[in-house]
């Protein structure tokens, strides 16, 4: 368990040592945290969005796709425009997986599967627009997509009643130093490559490999171990606070 105090304690030094970690770093996953499942009315923030953004969108693109091809039906037009919204999260969605993978343990366990899902949404889709054409099939296909492919990266549920607002703060900085060091990992690697072995600058940046090595290991740790203060493990235990 890490007290408040240690925390910020942490990120103090961290914003000491490595400043450039907290600026221009953003994820882009989390935006809103929630305390248990549909406990806070701001749970319902990111499907008003989707609603307004990729609804909205589908229509207009339907519209658009059905004066250009008078020949296509209104259900193919519209359907054709909710498979283009779905091949956009498709898109990108491998990146902010990617995210997710290099700063949260927790998260990424629970959303690693979101590409494979996307997938099978997409090839039903494209069988009803084919051969079943239901608007009701079409419908909750679309609902699934907006789901995965937004509302799932846009919030983050199950934290304790408990938790604060600023230590919803603290863990998304943790996060985002998290994934700056798996980049400097990254970029110390690529000078390396291309610097002459046993030279100055090789051995230069095989220390700061080591040197971001570390640091990574030991933010993905300590981000792992703050989500198990501030969340529950899972769905059970959450249910098991409120009997």
């Amino acid at each position: 368990m890490i007290s408040k105090q240690q925390t910020v304690l942490f990120l103090k030094q961290l914003r000491q040592e490595y400043p450039s970690a907290f600026k221009r770093n953003y994820l882009f996953y989390s935006m809103i945290k929630t305390k248990g499942i549909f406990d806070e009315l701001k749970e319902l923030i990111p499907w008003l969005l989707a609603a307004m953004i990729f609804i909205s969108l589908s229509i207009s693109l339907g519209h658009l796709i059905a004066l250009q091809l008078p020949h296509v039906s209104t259900f193919r037009a519209q359907g054709s425009a909710i498979l283009a919204i779905m091949l956009l999260f498709m898109l990108y969605t491998p990146l902010v997986i990617k995210q997710i993978k290099h700063s949260s343990i927790s998260m990424y366990q629970q959303l690693r599967h979101t590409p494979v899902k996307l997938a099978t949404l997409i090839v039903l889709q494209t069988i009803n627009i084919a051969f079943i054409e239901s608007i009701f099939l079409q419908g909750i296909l679309f609902f699934f997509a907006l789901s995965f492919g937004f509302v799932h990266f846009y919030k983050e549920n199950m934290f304790r009643a408990d938790t604060q607002v600023e230590q919803y703060f603290y863990l998304q900085e943790i996060r985002r130093i998290c994934f700056w060091s798996y980049k400097q990992i990254l970029k110390t690697k690529l000078k390396r490559l291309i610097s002459t072995k046993n030279s100055v600058p090789y051995k230069t940046a095989q220390q700061q490999e080591k040197q971001f090595v570390d640091l990574y290991m030991q933010l993905i740790q300590y981000e792992n171990t703050l989500c198990k203060s501030y969340k529950h493990a899972d769905i059970e235990s959450y249910l098991d606070t409120l009997m």
